[in-house]
């Protein structure tokens, strides 16, 4: 009689520690879930801009390496988008500024060094981004601060091969 009327007061007690838990528990699920499509979205466009580095590197103009840097971002980045910048070095340190749509990545063989590379750049600060990735970066946990991901840098480097 004592076990039957003990375990009569312990009914429901599953429910409410679920109820308690459940909570945090979605929380942690959709955070994670938030973050993983950040990161996905990052690793995306790092992707894209290495890929448009390397067309760069020989010997493509600027609005192509734009467009294949669009091309290969899955639809993220609109063709020839202001948030996507092409840089060059002739020493491998000192990165001039942004190159204009009239030039190449890479200059002519004759004109370049054993250190002249190409960079692609991706700016995630930049008015031009689109709204879905502006709104991305930034992972919003309830009852969290929210984390930015836009401090991230996206950039491929290329070595100018020669054109």
């Amino acid at each position: 009689m004592n076990i039957r009327a003990k375990l009569r007061r312990e009914d429901g007690a599953a429910a409410v520690e679920f109820a308690l838990i459940v909570g945090v528990l979605a929380m942690l699920i959709f955070g994670m879930l938030q973050y993983g499509l950040a990161f996905f979205q990052l690793q995306n466009l790092r992707a894209a801009a290495r890929e448009g580095a390397r067309i760069g590197a020989v010997g493509a103009t600027v609005p192509q390496i734009k467009q294949r840097t669009a091309d290969a971002s899955l639809g993220a980045l609109p063709a020839n988008s202001g948030a996507v910048n092409v840089y060059y070095t002739a020493d491998g340190t000192t990165w001039g500024g942004p190159l204009g749509n009239t030039t190449t990545g890479c200059p002519v063989k004759a004109n370049q060094t054993t250190s002249s590379q190409v960079k692609v750049e991706v700016d995630l600060m930049s008015p031009a981004l689109p709204a879905l990735l502006d709104n991305i970066f930034i992972v919003d946990i309830p009852m969290m601060p929210p984390i930015s991901l836009k401090g991230a840098q996206i950039s491929g480097v290329f070595r100018c091969e020669g054109n």
